[in-house]
């Protein structure tokens, strides 16, 4: 029971904490992550989940990223039925802000979800 305990003590302390807090999108929650964690300047992979009751993933969904008004948005690509959705975003200094474009069942939302950028490492 004690090893069971430090075990997830040790992994709890190894996860990384999420980019940006979490949103709603048509009574989804929304969570975005990165990796690296936090994102470091230049390309950053992102998976955006997209979670309803219970936390079950939402599929079926068309989710885009972009980090600036004038860029094109860029689609993500689904992990399954799981309801993430990964993709890339090129993260610096004035552009960490994240904007996801969700669509799906008739709408279409976009969400700004602001990074934590880690600045040791830019």
């Amino acid at each position: 029971m004690k090893r069971m305990l430090l075990l997830l003590v040790f992994l709890s302390a190894c996860s990384s904490e999420p980019a940006s807090a979490p949103q709603k999108w048509e009574g989804f929650d929304v969570r975005v992550e990165t990796q690296p964690s936090p994102p470091r300047t230049g390309m950053n992979e992102v998976m955006v989940e997209v979670s309803g009751k219970y936390g079950k993933g939402i599929h079926g969904l068309v989710v885009s990223l972009r980090t600036n008004e004038s860029d094109a948005w860029k689609q993500t690509f689904p992990d399954g039925d799981l309801g993430v959705y990964h993709g890339a975003a090129d993260l610096e200094p004035g552009r960490n802000v994240l904007q996801v474009q969700i669509e799906g069942e008739g709408k279409k939302s976009v969400l700004y979800f602001p990074i934590r950028m880690d600045a040791s490492k830019s």
